[in-house]
């Protein structure tokens, strides 16, 4: 089936993640969900409008980025374990077979993610503070939940009934999931005002080993969880002086998609970062954090997710 997102529909759902602490991932318009051709992100502070109109509006949450979270000092990389539990919702029951192949591909997605915090992924990479456990896979049947859109009632109530642990507990949720979306995220300070809906939804089909080319090796997880450790855009506030908040991520204008090398949209200096975890280029391209987002992360977990 053919997922079209119009520009209105684009605008209507920013608007809607305006004031939430919401990151959203759509698949762009009249690209069918199997096969999409350019991840897209609402970005949760954003800015009511289609994410790729973005550049240079305010951020409503920049007093919280600016300023108000713990420096993070001692937190060495690989120091913070994530406990992490993964619900895979479908609309009807999956054979013996098909459920072994679920849990290959969590297994696998936990590594992409234990890969990539760790900066293995490439020589330039930072590595961060964070490690993932994968505490418990569960299979879950709900023909409503399954296809959930965001923000929409069978979210609330999928999420209220499955999700576990506090802060510090990563709950991630794998669906069919409506709207054309790829995923999305909370980020740390929202959850002291809505706890439960905190976590991390991704399509099902961007587990690793899923059906599309080029979003099936396990970086949209990889993504929404840099924005539920919180992280922005690369091209958040595009040319701008603040950015994204990371001194050390290359200016962008908007987001790049698939893996354009030598792409420049900046006066300032460097390339556009595109081998960036939080830009929208394509899983195979992205492959890095930086130290100063591995700083920031470490920072908003100490603020907002540590428990002791």
């Amino acid at each position: 089936m053919s997922r079209t997102l119009t520009r209105t529909t684009l605008a209507a759902l920013a608007a809607l993640t305006a004031a939430v602490g919401i990151a959203v991932a759509p698949i762009p318009a009249g690209v069918a969900k199997a096969a999409p051709a350019a991840a897209q992100c609402l970005d949760p502070a954003a800015v009511g409008a289609a994410r790729s109109d973005h550049a240079g509006k305010a951020d409503p949450n920049s007093a919280d980025v600016v300023g108000n979270a713990t420096v993070a000092a001692g937190l060495l990389p690989g120091s913070v374990s994530v406990p992490t539990y993964v619900n895979i919702i479908t609309a009807t029951p999956l054979s013996k077979t098909e459920r072994t192949t679920y849990r290959s591909r969590v297994t696998r997605q936990i590594s992409v993610l234990n890969t990539a915090y760790a900066g293995g992924s490439s020589a330039q990479a930072a590595a961060t503070a964070f490690t993932f456990s994968l505490a418990r896979v569960k299979f879950v049947v709900n023909a409503a939940w399954a296809t959930m859109g965001y923000g929409s009632a069978e979210e609330k109530a999928a999420k209220e009934a499955l999700r576990v642990g506090g802060p510090e507990t990563l709950n991630l949720y794998a669906a069919d999931i409506g709207d054309g979306l790829l995923g999305w995220a909370t980020f740390p300070q929202s959850y002291d005002s809505k706890p439960l809906m905190d976590g991390v939804v991704v399509w099902i089909g961007s587990l690793p080993g899923g059906p599309d080319p080029i979003y099936s090796l396990g970086d949209t997880a990889t993504h929404e969880v840099g924005h539920w450790l919180g992280l922005y855009h690369t091209f958040q506030n595009g040319c701008s002086k603040n950015g994204d908040y990371v001194d050390d991520t290359e200016s962008e204008k908007s987001p790049a998609f698939n893996c354009p090398v030598g792409r420049d949209t900046c006066r300032a200096p460097g390339l556009d970062p595109i081998r960036n975890f939080m830009d929208y280029t394509q899983d195979s391209c992205m492959n890095e954090f930086t130290l100063g987002q591995a700083t920031r992360m470490a920072d908003y977990w100490v603020s907002f997710r540590a428990t002791v």
